[in-house]
């Protein structure tokens, strides 16, 4: 009979491996944002992030007249680091039966959970975005709408967030441009509008629509993700557990706008 020995399971620094190479890209929302790994290896639960304040258009100047320097504006915020944890729990029979490849779903399982995680929280700090517009019902207009939050400033990339529903609406509109499978950016890119591409996702709140620019958001990642494994030798069974350290922080306020729906 055949025994099921610790090296025949995954082995935590495997795990761990699969998850730091996958995870970034199992989140939709990471082309588009900033993922800072600086502050890895320090100490401390909150962290206070600089903002600065644009020192102002220049000044016309006269022959001979000095300039007047200004100070430049800086302010903080304080954010706390957030834990987020996840455990599978397998027996012996489970493993040796070979119902599917039980031990390598255990690794996809975990990263599913980790990211799904994390983009949830990246789109609850979309929801802090100082730029906001409200509209009756969503189409393509209600992106022109948004856009013009931004000013004169839409040389920048833009994508759209939206929710399946507020997909079908955009994608039987004739200014929809599909876009190829090979084309696409991240996983629930299906086209663009006015050049915005169209993101769906069903993290987006009900009747909340978000567009946003490169860079809006980061993700401050404190550690690599953290895997163990652990053997319960009365019943026999192993555990399997994945942890993140991170703190999703909207960087600059005036690169999303929330769009309200109804």
């Amino acid at each position: 009979m055949a025994t099921t020995m610790q090296n025949n399971l995954i082995t935590p620094e495997v795990l761990g491996a699969y998850l730091d190479v996958k995870l970034i890209d199992a989140i939709k929302l990471t082309p588009f944002m900033e993922v800072d790994r600086t502050l890895q290896g320090r100490a401390g639960d909150v962290l206070t992030l600089p903002k600065y304040a644009y020192i102002g258009e220049a000044n016309d100047l006269g022959e001979g007249e000095a300039m007047v320097p200004v100070a430049l504006q800086a302010s903080t915020v304080e954010v706390q680091v957030k834990k987020i944890a996840k455990a599978v729990e397998i027996t012996d029979e489970a493993i040796m039966n070979h119902y599917g490849d039980a031990v390598n779903e255990i690794g996809k399982q975990l990263l599913v959970a980790i990211a799904d995680k994390i983009e949830k929280d990246c789109f609850a700090e979309l929801g802090k975005a100082t730029l906001s517009v409200a509209v009756d019902a969503f189409d393509k207009e209600a992106i022109l709408d948004a856009q013009l939050k931004f000013g004169e400033d839409l040389e920048d990339g833009m994508v759209i967030f939206v929710r399946p529903e507020q997909f079908n609406a955009l994608r039987k509109d004739a200014d929809f441009v599909h876009v190829e499978a090979g084309a696409r950016i991240v996983s629930g890119h299906y086209g663009k509008v006015f050049g915005v591409d169209v993101i769906v996702s069903n993290r987006v709140a009900e009747k909340q629509a978000f567009l946003v620019k490169r860079g809006a958001l980061a993700l401050i990642a404190k550690q690599n993700c953290q895997c163990e494994q652990d053997r319960d030798i009365l019943r026999m069974t192993n555990v399997y557990t994945a942890h993140e350290f991170y703190v999703p922080y909207l960087k600059y306020e005036d690169r999303a706008v929330k769009i309200t729906i109804g």
